[in-house]
């Protein structure tokens, strides 16, 4: 079987190049193509940040949280935590041929400062004010010290002021022909079948570029990337594929994966569920516990994951990646809550009053109503909503009566946003340290509208607001340990979430036409392909033709599969 890259009409518009490099890369479901490519949106096309909104600093992961500058070449804190001074790259332009200066870089942030629904990164909490020093220096006066401040600042997409001070409005605009400073910034032949993202033509770094476009192909769900990617069609990507080893490496021995660590699924309770009764059980700790015990969560690992994870040890949710952040006792205290114990759910739920009033064989509420939940997951995350299906299978063997729904992603964002579900399931971003889990998933500062699912559990705490706002001024490690030690006794002993399952991060590469993988034998960064990783740039960077990709495509040929 051949595979032609240019058979799905992509290249329709072409770009200016003779044969040009083609990276496919699928960095996330759409269920549509649309000409989206404003960065402070959250429906913005996947190939946004990063490739055509280049950041100031991206702090390297896998080495110890390295700087890798970027639009800038230097920052510091002030002696007191309360200011940091970025020093911005000169000699820089705008696809457009524009330069890029300090006053780009302050009018962004003003965007976000102006428009809170636009602030997905909390900088208005902050942020007090920006002041421009000169055309390639910026200060920013924090409202309290941070000595973590850069690691959020830097994550604000900068756009271009000559073009944006137009706009009348931000919060719709879709931003059809971007204007960047990244490597890809061009974009073709865009149609309900995806698009072709091309070389910015003065790139600052275009010595260390060598390929000519991005092709993003939509693909709807799960089952639309495996059947894809088993015929070599994809290059870089990073979904679950059941059975790695037979659905997809044993094709080719090009296609090649690596699955390092990553955070928690969860279980999520809304505790601003819309029927109080619910919302009432919710609130009762026994429930959280009962449930947690109802979950046989290796099986969970066996069936939806294929063996790909570890099942969850710590109550408070945190990843198995920042084990000597843990304090062995308090992991040990409640590890009863994380283990499998139907027989003592049970009684938990009789103790609270959640019994079958009626003898239908269904637990129901203490008023003697109907009891019945539903857990909500993404249309399409076919390991979601598996680990959906069985959660309800396991309840409903203790008396729950659940179901399951699956939404497409935006109906399952905006319905976390309007407290519209009762359970569901959530992954956690990562970050340098256990930080940044905590803090997206408990501060109630995030349970805003304009901030992702990760909080909208609702459960308010002062105390663990307190203490996420005191860890990023902590002056030593052992005080920045103490506070993850107490958030961690505070969120296992409520029992907020029920997390499930460590899963991996899906990370899956062929070799056939690109070298300069990162993988577990080349950790240069972390290998991810998912939207505002930032990290992807410098892996996109360091790819380059294979000599047979080059030879084929200088003849015209198309690109040979294996099956």
């Amino acid at each position: 079987m051949v595979l032609n890259l240019f058979s799905t009409n992509l290249l329709a518009t072409e770009p200016a190049f003779k044969n040009p490099s083609i990276l496919t890369l699928v960095p996330e479901y759409k269920d549509s193509i649309t000409a989206n490519f404003n960065p402070f949106l959250k429906s913005s096309m996947p190939t946004t940040h990063e490739f055509i909104f280049e950041p100031l600093v991206i702090f390297n992961t896998l080495q110890n949280n390295k700087p890798e500058y970027r639009l800038a070449t230097h920052y510091a804190l002030d002696p007191d935590l309360k200011g940091i001074h970025f020093t911005l790259r000169r000699g820089v332009k705008w696809s457009d041929g524009k330069p890029f200066t300090a006053d780009d870089v302050l009018f962004s942030f003003a965007i976000a400062q102006k428009y809170p629904e636009l602030d997905s990164h909390g900088i208005n909490q902050w942020v007090q004010k920006i002041e421009k020093r000169s055309q390639y220096e910026v200060y920013f006066r924090l409202k309290k010290p941070n000595a973590l401040v850069a690691y959020t600042l830097v994550l604000l997409p900068i756009v271009p002021e000559h073009q944006w001070r137009t706009v009348t409005d931000y919060v719709h605009f879709t931003n059809p022909v971007p204007v960047g400073t990244g490597p890809f910034t061009e974009i073709h032949a865009l149609s309900d079948s995806g698009y072709l993202q091309c070389a910015n033509p003065v790139y600052w770094q275009a010595s260390e570029r060598h390929i000519d476009c991005l092709r993003y192909p939509k693909v709807t769900n799960n089952d639309d990337f495996i059947t894809r990617i088993a015929s070599g069609e994809f290059d870089w990507t990073g979904s679950f594929i059941p059975d790695i080893e037979r659905h997809y490496a044993s094709l080719s021995p090009d296609f090649q994966y690596w699955l390092p660590p990553a955070s928690n699924i969860s279980l999520m309770f809304n505790f601003r569920a819309q029927d109080p009764k619910v919302r009432a059980v919710f609130n009762q700790l026994a429930f959280r516990r009962a449930v947690s015990m109802a979950i046989q969560r290796q099986l969970m690992i066996d069936i939806a994951t294929f063996g790909q994870g570890e099942p969850s040890r710590f109550a408070s949710g945190m990843s198995e990646r920042f084990q000597s952040w843990a304090n062995p006792l308090e992991a040990e205290r409640y590890r009863p809550y994380m283990t499998y114990n139907p027989q003592l759910a049970g009684d938990l739920l009789a103790q609270i009053q959640v019994t079958d009033q009626n003898n239908d064989g269904w637990r129901d509420l203490p008023s003697g109503k109907p009891l019945e939940l539903t857990i909500m997951t993404p249309r399409g995350w076919t390991d979601f909503n598996t680990t959906a299906l069985l959660a309800s299978e396991m309840l409903r063997e203790i008396g729950l009566k659940v179901s399951t729904i699956e939404t497409n992603f935006n109906e399952f964002a905006e319905r976390f946003s309007h407290a519209d579900y009762q359970l569901a399931l959530t992954n956690y971003p990562q970050g340098p340290t256990p930080f940044k889990y905590f803090d997206m998933a408990f501060n109630s500062a995030y349970q805003a509208p304009q901030y992702p699912r990760y909080a909208k559990h609702y459960y308010r705490d002062p105390a663990i607001d307190t203490l996420l706002a005191r860890f990023p001024v902590a002056p030593t490690a052992k005080q920045r340990l103490a506070i993850i030690h107490e958030l961690s006794h505070i969120t296992a002993s409520r029992q907020i979430t029920v997390p499930l399952y460590n899963t991996v991060q899906f990370y899956q590469y062929n070799t056939r036409r690109f070298t300069g993988w990162f993988n577990k034998d080349n950790p240069v960064a972390s290998p991810l392909v998912w939207p505002q990783a930032p990290e992807r740039l410098l892996h996109v960077l360091a790819l380059r033709p294979t000599a047979t990709d080059t030879e084929t495509r200088q003849a015209g040929d198309e690109h040979p599969v294996k099956h």
